[in-house]
């Protein structure tokens, strides 16, 4: 399991892009479960000199390890919902996501092998739009988000597998403004946080691993799916970290 040390290393192809931890990666497991993955990942930020302003969850599983992360670090704490676009097969793995926004962002070849043109993909993301919507209000009570003007804002998934979701939670975070949007996760896939850096300045995964497979699931011991209703408690409990802090 995930101890204190935690020397961080760039992944020399990526430049200095994507960061990692070095006494963390290449191997599974490594987290007990989100909530010490969350733990370690503030560890992993503070370790590597980043200032954030805000920490925003990717919800639904990424809301424990954001608001866990912004709790330890003592910054701002709010949740996202990005949808993927999921194969027609599974409901697990994708090749785009969407945001709340209509933001959008999918692999045209992909998208093409699958007999779907450009306008079939934005047909896929509008009908989803109503889901991110409602999902949206359902965890954080509203669609309403706070500027982010001139802000560092750290994006947190509890895993980065294809990239896609990560990416499109980037895009939308900058069009509320934010200068820098860092993505961060307690793991991920080398092609995945590749992928992510080419919409981000830095990509900070602790448990970097690549192969022929790749589960987020693999990295914790305890996995469960997040429900909602535990991603609103999470959400609530990050507000609360931020209320103590500012009082």
């Amino acid at each position: 399991m995930a101890g204190e040390t935690c020397t961080p290393r760039a992944y020399e192809p990526s430049g200095d892009r994507v960061v990692y931890c070095s006494e963390l990666s290449w191997k599974q497991p490594v987290f007990r479960d989100r909530i010490h993955a969350g733990e370690v990942l503030a560890e992993f930020i503070h370790a590597i000199g980043v200032r954030t302003d805000y920490v925003f969850g990717l919800a639904a599983g990424g809301v424990p390890v954001a608001a866990t992360t912004a709790c330890k670090l003592g910054v701002a704490f709010d949740a996202i919902v990005v949808k993927k676009i999921t194969f027609p097969w599974t409901s697990e793995a994708g090749f785009g996501a969407v945001a709340l926004d209509g933001t959008l962002l999918y692999d045209e070849d992909v998208a093409g092998r699958l007999g779907y043109s450009k306008e079939d993909v934005k047909i896929i993301a509008r009908k989803l739009s109503n889901y991110i919507e409602e999902r949206t209000r359902r965890i954080r009570g509203s669609t309403n988000y706070p500027s982010l003007n001139g802000m560092t804002v750290l994006l947190v998934d509890d895993g980065i597998a294809t990239g896609y979701t990560m990416a499109v939670g980037v895009q939308f975070l900058r069009k509320l403004g934010a200068s820098r949007v860092i993505a961060a996760a307690p793991t991920g896939s080398i092609d995945g946080s590749l992928m992510v850096s080419k919409y981000t300045e830095l990509v900070a995964v602790a448990n970097l691993r690549s192969g022929p497979y790749f589960a987020v699931a693999d990295a914790y011991l305890e996995w469960h799916d997040v429900s909602d209703d535990e991603a609103q408690y999470y959400y609530r409990v990050g507000l609360e970290c931020q209320r103590q802090g500012s009082s």
